[in-house]
């Protein structure tokens, strides 16, 4: 999988990634809104073998590149029901809170809402996605720049790393509604 436009490109995660994101996914910084302010503690030879079940699958584990630089990492898993459960984060820094996210997410969401090789496979008729209750600027992109709807609040949900319960926020976007909110 992979997707182009102008200095961003989104595409399958492969065995050459395996550094940079066992790097990424053991910094607590990183993998805090995840609920893994420890990192998630994960060999190297682990995150190979985590990449490699990914592959040759519709579902997949993507990493974003800005300007030809590594930047972040997305997947999307794909049920039957034609759902896709997506998730992404821009890892470096240096590329958040410049823009990048709105960009990024409906890149994403144009992908797999039009992807002939999806769609004939399992039509894509909805996708759904969380966010933590606390993360107020990813739910007003979400709500403002995505169109997505807040379907569900699930408060004391799940427990982070750390034993802390944490609530959070699921959203719903129609195959329809993206499409014509271009």
């Amino acid at each position: 999988m992979r997707i182009e436009k102008e200095n961003i490109v989104i595409r399958s995660a492969n065995v050459d990634d395996a550094i940079q994101l066992n790097k990424w996914w053991n910094d607590g910084k990183v993998m805090e809104h995840a609920g893994f302010p420890k990192g998630l503690g994960q060999s190297l030879e682990e995150t190979i073998d985590e990449i490699r079940n990914w592959e040759g699958k519709l579902s997949q584990l993507c990493i974003i590149e800005i300007d030809g630089k590594l930047v972040g990492e997305l997947s999307y898993r794909i049920k039957g029901d034609g759902a896709v459960y997506p998730g992404w984060k821009i890892c470096d820094s240096a590329y958040q809170n410049q823009g990048y996210g709105p960009q990024i997410i409906k890149l994403l969401f144009e992908f797999l809402f039009t992807d002939n090789n999806i769609n004939s496979k399992v039509p894509i008729n909805r996708i759904i996605w969380d966010t933590m209750l606390e993360n107020k600027r990813a739910q007003y992109v979400y709500e403002n720049k995505i169109g997505a709807r807040k379907i569900q609040i699930k408060e004391n949900s799940w427990q982070d790393q750390l034993g802390n319960w944490r609530s959070s926020v699921d959203y719903e976007i129609r195959k329809g509604e993206f499409l014509n909110a271009r």
